[in-house]
């Protein structure tokens, strides 16, 4: 896990750096704390780290991660955006559910790919695409996300946002499939997971800056897994749930 988190952060550089004509007016770095599912479906949450950074360039171009996911936008559009997205998915290994730690584990996956959207008048929408470039789940997904801003005064703003995300087969029967072997070692009846739309989901995020320089961010999510995805026995077992959370807070700091 380690040495896919590495190159998880090797790449995760590479994006930031394949941005070098940003021309920088705003850049923010924080972190902070959160908790999510330990593995996709499931009802056992853990504690994980939310990495912060985002730059704003007077071009309008722009990089921003946060948590296991970053994107550079490389379009110097006032409304049009588009560059490149990657996300870390951590391996499924030593799991809460019992029946899903016997099966065969999910090595770490890094998505990569690009996306295409706008942004207007505090509205936005984009698709994105990704890959597994890690050996680890090797598929692929595409996902759909909108949202809106809303300003509220000088200290406080919100974010609202919904998605759904399509996923491949090999995607699918990564986390969801269970084969003859699968099967026999876990207890879990045996399941092919086709392609399709996977979950659909919403987030709101809000941002406190009192201080000129020193502000806090809070997120949740909810999506609800669907389709093979929801029917899975991954996570239609007695312990895990179609209903997925995550939240968290950070501090940041405004330079």
């Amino acid at each position: 896990m380690r040495k896919r988190l590495i190159e998880f952060l090797i790449l995760l550089a590479a994006l930031c750096l394949s941005a070098p004509v940003v021309q920088a007016a705003d850049v923010s770095i924080g972190g902070g704390i959160g908790i999510a599912p330990d593995f996709e479906g499931s009802d056992y949450y853990e504690a994980v780290p939310l990495p912060y950074v985002n730059v704003k360039g007077s071009n309008h171009m722009s990089i921003n991660w946060l948590g296991n996911k970053a994107k550079a936008n490389l379009i110097p559009s006032p409304i049009w955006r588009g560059g490149l997205v990657g996300e870390y998915i951590a391996e499924r290994d030593d799991v809460g559910n019992d029946r899903v730690d016997r099966l065969e584990d999910v090595d770490t996956s890094i998505m990569l790919g690009g996306f295409i959207g706008f942004e207007y008048a505090n509205w936005s929408a984009d698709i994105e695409a990704m890959a597994d470039v890690a050996d680890g789940n090797d598929g692929t997904i595409v996902r759909l996300n909108g949202g809106y801003r809303i300003p509220i005064d000088q200290t406080w703003s919100l974010s609202l946002g919904a998605f759904t995300t399509w996923a491949d087969d090999d995607y699918m029967e990564a986390y969801f499939g269970i084969d003859a072997a699968n099967s026999a070692r876990s207890g879990l009846s045996t399941f092919d997971a086709d392609s399709g739309f996977k979950d659909l989901g919403l987030n709101l995020t809000a941002s406190y800056k009192p201080w000129e320089h020193w502000g806090f961010m809070g997120l949740v999510s909810y999506k609800r897994l669907i389709g093979d995805a929801a029917d899975s026995p991954v996570v239609d077992d007695d312990y895990d749930d179609k209903n997925q959370f995550m939240g968290g807070i950070l501090v940041f700091y405004k330079f």
